[in-house]
């Protein structure tokens, strides 16, 4: 169980803020501040060459605790300047064959959709499967169109837009079924659920740091099977993720590692390493099934106020809560909470969920997103809040 008490005091804005927008950018645990901050002063005194030599054990700790998070190597793991960066240098780096074909769903991220349309102009085709009846990804769909001569399937696990839970183990069944790599972005579910690579079977992962892990701004990660690493050579290179060995010839790094610049925030990583750890001692079982029972918990409260509809679809519901409200747009209803302290965020079309909102006729939802460290009284006082304004 999860010592509510403790990682409160370990979040001090919660003093007197309420942060429903762990989707958008969760608080820092107190823990991974103050190394990140620690870290800065170091450099800060000595010279950043120097704090990286003499903090090298810290910089490393984020490769052993996102593969304890996943449940991999830490060969297989790179840190990255964010899930987008994380993403579009692995998806950039797969050769695809004019006539290829990408398998994607409805809820994947806008910005994976511009990527999929940047290569159709080397004949690459995109499939995007629809959802079902109950609002989960249409996996008889998805078996289909994977089975249909596709060359890679890329998804989400948590939509942006939605708390739906896609089934990415039954995904990653029907990959490797069908000979298909598999990319999932785990941007949401990293730090929310527990996520293991393995038991779900996907090719590679990305991730960001700023959300659900409660790390910094600037900071992701991305994880590459070991067996297909050999298959990949990044679309850009430096001497970093490959040794130079003469004025044509270079070696790739083992690892995933080939995809990282030398040039990054070393305190990021230094932070995020700490974040994760902090995630991992608490244990992610125990979040995820917290966080779960947080936003069940959210969706009574919210739809016991009149006027409030709750727009989640899918069985497997997450901590990411959208609504609407009868009588006020979802920006009014961001505005109006953050007047009282209480942090939303809104989804949008142009926030990444065009393809699902158009198909559901929908121009933005409010979007409520806790985390383990929120409570049911602050649920509670947002509920209040929204009935007050009617």
């Amino acid at each position: 169980m999860i010592d509510i008490d403790r990682v409160r005091a370990d979040t001090p804005a919660v003093r007197d803020l309420v942060h429903f927008n762990n989707a958008g950018a969760s608080l820092m645990a107190k823990p991974a501040f103050d190394s990140m901050l620690d870290y800065l002063r170091l450099e800060q005194s000595i010279g950043g060459y120097e704090a990286a030599r003499e903090r090298a054990a810290d910089t490393a700790r984020f490769y052993a605790e996102a593969a304890r998070m996943l449940n991999c190597e830490a060969s297989e793991i790179a840190f990255m300047e964010s899930d987008t960066r994380a993403w579009l240098g692995l998806f950039f780096s797969l050769p695809m064959a004019p006539g290829s074909r990408i398998v994607t769903t409805r809820l994947d991220y806008g910005s994976h959709f511009v990527s999929f349309a940047q290569r159709r102009r080397e004949g690459v085709e995109t499939v995007v499967v629809d959802r079902d009846e109950n609002g989960d990804i249409d996996l008889e769909s998805m078996r289909r169109a994977l089975a249909d001569g596709a060359a890679l399937l890329a998804m989400s696990h948590i939509p942006t837009g939605g708390g739906v839970v896609c089934d990415a183990g039954a995904a990653g069944r029907l990959a490797r079924d069908a000979g298909v790599p598999f990319i999932l972005d785990a941007c949401q579910s990293c730090g929310q659920v527990p996520v293991d690579v393995r038991a779900i079977g996907c090719t590679a992962l990305t991730a960001t740091g700023r959300k659900y892990l409660r790390g910094p701004r600037g900071s992701g990660l991305l994880y590459v099977e070991s067996s297909f690493l050999e298959k990949l050579e990044p679309a850009q290179l430096d001497q970093h993720g490959a040794e130079l060995l003469d004025a044509e010839h270079f070696r790739l790094q083992p690892g995933a590692r080939r995809f990282e610049n030398f040039e990054v925030s070393y305190a990021g990583r230094v932070g995020l390493g700490a974040a994760m750890g902090y995630a991992n001692d608490l244990g992610m079982a125990d979040v995820g099934e917290r966080v779960v029972a947080l936003g069940a918990y959210c969706r009574e409260a919210l739809a016991a106020v009149p006027g409030v509809e709750i727009t989640d679809q899918g069985r497997n519901l997450c901590g990411i809560v959208t609504f609407a409200m009868k009588k006020h747009a979802p920006d009014e209803l961001q505005r109006y909470l953050a007047e009282h302290r209480v942090n939303i965020s809104v989804s949008t079309t142009d926030g990444g969920s065009l393809v699902d909102f158009r198909a559901r006729g929908i121009d933005s939802l409010a979007r409520t997103s806790v985390h383990y460290f929120n409570t049911e009284a602050e649920i509670d006082h947002m509920a209040a809040l929204l009935a007050e304004l009617g």
